[in-house]
């Protein structure tokens, strides 16, 4: 793997410019314009593109009773979508003001757990289980169910507007958002393989051969490219993995390329950058990684010590945040190789350091005795700009959302989401 360095440095040359095949597009994405995904976007990319506050402070908690395995998503309106594994609800709707839950439904299964809500701009909600993607209107009605095998680790949006997911165990759909049909046939990477919830889900977590498909896809704005990370069946590690998606003349889901560059696999999402030229994902070792989208190829590493638990986050001019849990650090893309910016190893990030405009970063670092404190970092130089606690045991966070308003939302694997306003 060339091209590994931590030196800090100036920034230098641009990525080259990629060659990747055509494919749909569309002048007006189908995300709603906040944070309507998982990790934000189709990219993955843990950036809020609102000015990020300098300061916050407590606003509300809302206690689920169960374990939160990932972060909410918020439509135009600030209204919070939030999944959990404690019955008989697993997705309810909050004000985004005040907390109070709005509404819940029972449609879903416990598979709903490990998937983020997913917002369209007509305001639809999708969200997978076990057995089905789910389309429900913001009043929470269910609008229709459209059969899979497996889970995912939430769904996106292609450029063609439709809705795309790839399940745990590799079964690739693509579906109409207004009716749940099938918009291509399905594509089972693993032909034949069945699921049912009697297996563990828990090595999704880490992205162990028990889960092939263990994170959320990235889809290329432009192209539809598909990426993802995949552990074949009887392989030594993981790969990173793109498709491409084809809904012309006879559609088909084919694949482009693979690169078996993961040991002992990955809990990262794929991270596009903001040109769509890269693509950032860690491996279950110590390294983070930034492929050519075109071809797979690796095109700089850099070990940052540990084996991050997140994906990263990137803002658009190419500065890399990885998750935790190690020091809290920013990596430039300097085009052929990985720069050090900026490393607090005082701050030990317990969760994804989400990234906004205004050059601020929301990072949650241990306070003792199994409590969280959040803190705002300048991502120029890593300097603490403000410091506040978490009520309760936290142990970890699993991933930080940003509402239309500012405020910053942390849920913990304990079961609590954390709502912090702007500082007044």
């Amino acid at each position: 793997m060339a091209g590994c360095t931590d030196d800090p440095g100036d920034r230098r040359s641009a990525p080259p410019t990629s060659t990747v095949a055509p494919g749909p597009t569309t002048t007006t994405s189908a995300y709603a314009p906040t944070w309507s995904a998982i990790h934000a976007d189709g990219r993955n990319s843990d950036f809020a593109s609102i000015a990020g506050p300098a300061a916050v402070e407590p606003a509300w908690t809302y206690p689920t009773g169960g374990l939160i395995t990932v972060g909410p998503t918020s439509d135009p309106e600030g209204r919070v979508y939030l999944t959990d594994n404690a019955g008989p609800c697993h997705l309810q709707a909050l004000d985004g003001a005040t907390g109070e839950r709005v509404w819940c439904t029972e449609e879903l299964d416990l598979g709903a757990a490990i998937s983020s809500a997913l917002l369209d701009r007509e305001g639809r909600v999708f969200v997978a289980d076990s057995q089905a993607l789910h389309a429900f209107d913001r009043d929470g009605t269910l609008l229709w169910e459209s059969p899979i095998v497996g889970v995912p680790l939430s769904a996106q949006l292609t450029p063609g507007r439709d809705v795309v997911l790839v399940t745990n165990i590799g079964q690739v759909h693509v579906v109409d958002r207004d009716t749940g049909e099938k918009v291509v046939p399905v594509r089972e990477l693993i032909p034949g393989r069945g699921f049912t919830l009697a297996e563990s889900l828990w090595p999704c977590a880490r992205g162990l051969p028990g889960c092939p498909s263990a994170n959320t896809i990235a889809v290329h704005p432009e192209t539809g490219r598909i990426f993802l990370t995949w552990w074949e069946p009887g392989a030594a590690q993981a790969s990173v993995r793109a498709l491409d998606l084809d809904v012309d003349g006879d559609p088909a889901i084919t694949d482009a390329w693979s690169n078996d560059a993961l040991p002992n696999g990955s809990g990262s999402s794929p991270t596009l950058s903001a040109d769509g030229r890269r693509l950032y994902v860690t491996d279950g070792v110590d390294s983070l990684h930034a492929l050519d989208v075109e071809d797979g190829s690796i095109v700089w590493s850099f070990r940052i010590g540990w084996n991050a638990g997140g994906s990263p986050s990137v803002s658009p001019d190419g500065l890399v945040m990885p998750a935790g849990a190690g020091a809290t650090l920013a990596i430039a893309d300097e085009g052929d190789r990985g720069v050090l910016a900026w490393r607090r190893d005082d701050l030990l990030n317990l969760g994804i350091a989400t990234q906004a405009e205004g050059h601020r970063a929301y990072v949650t670092v241990p306070r003792g005795g199994g409590e969280v404190d959040i803190v705002v970092i300048d991502t120029r130089d890593g300097e603490v700009l403000d410091q506040d606690p978490l009520e309760g045991q936290a142990r970890f966070t699993v991933g930080t959302t940003l509402t239309p308003d500012g405020t910053v939302l942390v849920p913990t694997f304990t079961g609590t989401l954390h709502a912090f306003r702007p500082e007044t």
